[in-house]
């Protein structure tokens, strides 16, 4: 029984006594301070308020969380002590979202709200969340601007087809593998797809070694693509053809073209029989083989196939016949007292056997022979001898006279009357002169 007693005392005096105020707990105090302002507060999860948000709470460890719907949540752990004050000070990182750019073409340059993104493809994790608008441009198409707003951190995809504002060129050519030139700028190789040429009128080149260049201008519209098809034409070959010596007949093909120093332009890329010949010389031939755009020079030495002959007659001014050709008439040799007349050259002889004859009026005719040897220069002489066969009469008050006519001055004429006899006869004296019948005198 007193043990009960006992415990109901002890009970009672850890009760307070009625009428007296109840006894608090000591506390300690939490501030929580967000940037932004408006962020919800949870202690241990359970919802409390909004920064800037202050409240006093038993000692003991919470768990600080502060959270916006438009940033990332941030976590605190704070052990508050009886009597103490403690700030919770955080900074939200705002929420961005994830954006998936392509375009088609791809490599456009993207910019948002004035800032480079980079260019498409392009997956963009920088924007916070929000409505934006997308720029994209891309050199021979239209600027397009997409509205897109980031509500979450799903992801979101945007797909721009860009329009061109240029036009494209596809290009074959024979041969493949010319330098395609649009507007003077190289770009690439036959066969090739030009595309972002500017609308309007465009020069468009091909170029290839050994071949004619292409050049036409087309006027192309925005947008459009058009085929071209270029067939190039072989440049033309050049060839002089010189000789030595000079002079020498030149045929192509067996075609006369000319004499040496001879160009020969605008031939065919390919084989040509080129043959080369002059009188007393060995025909030269070869075949060349041109190039495309050829400018070559071929020397063709000629080898004499002939020899010469100096012939000197007694007296001078006698004809020479070759072979029955007329090759001249000797002259008088230079110097008093010379029988034999100048040398007289008689070029371009065959090789081989050969006939002269020296014919003279006066004198009776001399046939000989000579073999020409080729390359080498012989000397022949040819004495004719004189027949007396009167060809001029003069008649005078002593009689009339019969003879070879030997030369006549303002004041005689002089006549051969007798072999070796040389007579003359003044002007004054003479009543009449003339040649005789079927004769010839000056």
């Amino acid at each position: 029984m007193n043990r009960y007693r006992l415990a109901l005392a002890l009970l009672l005096l850890r009760l307070p006594a009625a009428g007296a105020p109840p006894q608090t707990a000591a506390r300690g105090t939490l501030d929580v301070v967000s940037e932004p302002a408006g962020c919800s507060v949870l202690i241990d999860r359970d919802a409390r308020g909004t920064t800037p948000w202050t409240a006093e709470l038993l000692p003991g460890d919470y768990l600080v969380t502060v959270q916006h719907e438009a940033c990332r949540p941030e976590h605190r752990r704070v052990s508050l002590a009886a009597g103490q004050r403690e700030q919770v000070r955080v900074a939200l990182a705002p929420l961005t979202g994830l954006l998936l750019v392509h375009s088609s073409p791809a490599g456009a340059e993207i910019t948002i709200d004035g800032a480079d993104q980079g260019r498409t493809p392009a997956l963009i994790t920088t924007l916070p969340l929000g409505a934006y608008r997308l720029r994209l441009t891309l050199p021979g198409f239209r600027d397009k601007d997409v509205e897109v707003s980031l509500d979450d951190r799903v992801p979101r995809h945007v797909q721009v087809n860009l329009t061109s504002d240029s036009a494209t060129l596809g290009i074959t050519c024979a041969p493949t593998g010319a330098v395609v030139l649009v507007n003077g700028v190289q770009r690439g190789t036959a066969p090739c797809t030009v595309d972002r040429i500017p609308a309007g009128e465009v020069v468009v080149e091909a170029r290839a070694a050994g071949f004619t260049p292409f050049t036409q201008i087309l006027k192309l519209a925005e947008g459009e693509t058009r085929q071209l098809d270029i067939r190039l034409e072989e440049q033309p070959a050049t060839l002089q053809v010189v000789s030595l010596p000079d002079k020498a007949r030149v045929y192509l093909n067996n075609e006369f073209k000319g004499e040496t120093p001879l160009t020969l332009r605008g031939l065919a890329p390919g084989e040509h029989r080129v043959r080369v010949e002059q009188p007393g010389f060995d025909p030269n031939a070869r075949t060349l083989t041109l190039g495309r755009g050829d400018d070559r020079t071929e020397e063709f030495r000629l080898s004499g196939n002939t020899g010469r002959l100096l012939v000197t007659t007694e007296p001078d001014g006698t004809t020479l016949l070759l072979d029955g050709e007329d090759r001249g008439r000797t002259a008088a040799a230079a110097g008093e007292g010379l029988r034999a007349s100048a040398p007289l050259a008689l070029d371009l002889i065959p090789e081989g056997p050969h006939t002269l004859k020296a014919v003279r009026q006066g004198y009776h005719e001399k046939t000989q022979t000579f073999a020409v040897k080729r390359g080498e220069t012989q000397t022949l002489h040819v004495k004719l001898e004189r027949r007396f066969i009167p060809n001029y009469e003069v008649t005078t008050a002593s009689g009339t006279y019969r003879g070879v006519f030997d030369s006549r001055t303002d004041e005689a004429i002089r006549l051969e009357i007798a072999p070796g006899v040389v007579s003359t006869y003044l002007l004054k004296d003479i009543r009449q002169h003339h040649p005789l019948p079927d004769t010839a005198a000056p």
